[in-house]
């Protein structure tokens, strides 16, 4: 029973990470904003034909071009942003539902265009590697696995991003863990410790400057700290 409970954590986490990492990948071959502005440097003749439409008298077309016309100006303003109107207020959103904890991160304003230079876990544990084959690096984000070298089963991953606009959510095992608040630094942190096939687990969640961390592993309570500590 105790290989099975610790066979199913792994997995769950390990799928998470898989599928973040996947949408991750496809996001990456999206145009950047650079990329749409140099293809279509010049707009103005869509609004233009947007705001004609409008005069029209189809209630469900209008509505649809509203929308459009909304989407066109919010591109237009995300690509025309400077860096002296990026300030932005985050919030991070706990929810907690009858099996998972559920985050919510929020922004109000306009988000970070990218991590900073050199933005990673500065801290590896010692016995332990970074698996390669698992996990990604850009500039918004990135996920950090590492295993231990001599038993494969004991793990952690370290993943942070931007906190983008559209409301980033993550979910949590909420049936088995036990949630409390706790510092990083200065910022608030919330600790889950679960104990599934006899080992402790944990999950450590915060937001701060606009990058939400989290990381996730059997790993002691120290060395936890520790690598959360190091992440700039």
């Amino acid at each position: 029973m105790a290989l099975s409970e610790r066979t199913e954590v792994s997995f769950d986490v390990a799928l998470m990470m898989a599928l973040r990492a996947d949408a991750q990948k496809e996001l990456d071959e999206l145009p950047t904003p650079a990329q749409l502005k140099e293809r279509y440097p010049d707009t103005s003749r869509w609004d233009a034909r947007l705001k004609a439409a409008l005069h029209k008298r189809h209630p469900v077309l209008k509505r649809v071009l509203v929308a459009a016309l909304t989407l066109v100006i919010l591109t237009l303003g995300a690509l025309a942003v400077s860096a002296d109107f990026r300030k932005a207020v985050y919030t991070m959103i706990q929810k907690f539902l009858p099996i998972e904890m559920q985050l919510t991160y929020q922004v109000d304003g306009e988000p970070l265009e990218q991590l900073s230079n050199g933005y990673s876990d500065h801290y590896v544990p010692d016995g332990f590697e970074r698996d390669y084959e698992q996990g990604y690096d850009n500039e918004i984000s990135f996920l950090h696995a590492y295993v231990d070298v001599n038993d494969k089963n004991i793990f952690y991953y370290v993943d942070c991003s931007v906190i983008q606009d559209y409301g980033q959510v993550e979910t949590f095992d909420n049936e088995h863990t036990v949630y409390e608040r706790i510092k990083i630094g200065t910022a608030d942190a919330t600790l889950g410790t679960s104990n599934n096939g006899g080992r402790t687990g944990y999950v450590l969640v915060w937001e701060k400057d606009g990058i939400s961390h989290t990381i996730i592993g059997k790993i002691s309570h120290d060395e936890l700290l520790r690598i959360a500590e190091s992440i700039s």
